[in-house]
């Protein structure tokens, strides 16, 4: 099987393109601190609340973004090379398996309700080209639609095999959930805008060093990714 080269450039070129816009957010909030240390005003409040809610939004969107671009393109690459499912590392079959597995569901007949239950049990022995899911118009698994937490990328390194833990530094994973909280008040209108940087740990600093963390787990996702893809992790040992 070839070799990821070009795969590799492209995930590190997006984690790249992360990091240059988190740091743009981060030289916005300077600023909103800035103003706001300025003047008591309800302008520069209101400027410090927008540049707060501009940057919780775009980091949550640039880390979905970098991880449904990393799933997909690798899921791509292997479905291209036409690798068996028996040959890929047992916790990653069930993703070869994720089209048969959802059919159960709604499976009104049971006399194809038993081949398909054969078929996502015994994949060991399972000689067809891998099909992992590419999905764009709808969650793409093994994620599932929500704004991002740590359980995603705990299961993504469980089913995928990535070496290491997720959260080396228990400090990202306890940003990455004050920013999926922030993000849905402010998508989703759970509480007044005018009230959602008011409570505890929603300063422009607080909001500035979760963008930073999370800045540094991109870093550490794109390294391990391109680690896994370089020693083909997908590969059953």
């Amino acid at each position: 099987m070839a070799t990821h080269d070009a795969l590799i450039g492209e995930v590190e070129s997006h984690g790249d393109q992360l990091l240059r816009r988190s740091d743009d957010l981060k030289k916005f909030l300077a600023l909103a601190s800035h103003s706001a240390d300025s003047s008591a005003s309800p302008r520069w409040e209101s400027e410090a609340r927008d540049a707060r809610a501009l940057a919780v939004v775009c980091t949550m969107a640039e880390l979905e973004s970098f991880t449904k671009f990393i799933i997909q393109e690798t899921h791509k690459e292997i479905n291209d090379s036409r690798l068996s499912v028996n040959k890929l590392r047992p916790s990653l079959r069930q993703l070869a398996a994720h089209t048969a597995f959802e059919s159960l569901r709604e499976l009104n007949d049971h006399s194809k309700l038993w081949e398909r239950r054969k078929y996502a049990t015994t994949l060991e022995f399972c000689g067809d080209p891998a099909a992992l899911p590419v999905n764009h118009k709808q969650a793409q698994p093994p994620l599932d639609g929500r704004t991002l937490k740590p359980e995603h990328f705990n299961r993504i390194w469980e089913i995928y095999g990535l070496p290491g833990d997720a959260f080396p530094h228990s400090t990202w994973g306890a940003s990455l959930i004050k920013m999926s909280m922030l993000r849905n008040d402010v998508a989703h209108g759970n509480i007044p805008y005018v009230e959602i940087f008011q409570q505890a740990g929603r300063s422009v600093a607080d909001v500035e060093r979760y963008v930073n963390d999370i800045g540094e787990f991109a870093v550490h996702l794109t390294a391990t990714w391109v680690e896994y893809l370089e020693h083909r992790g997908y590969l059953a040992t």
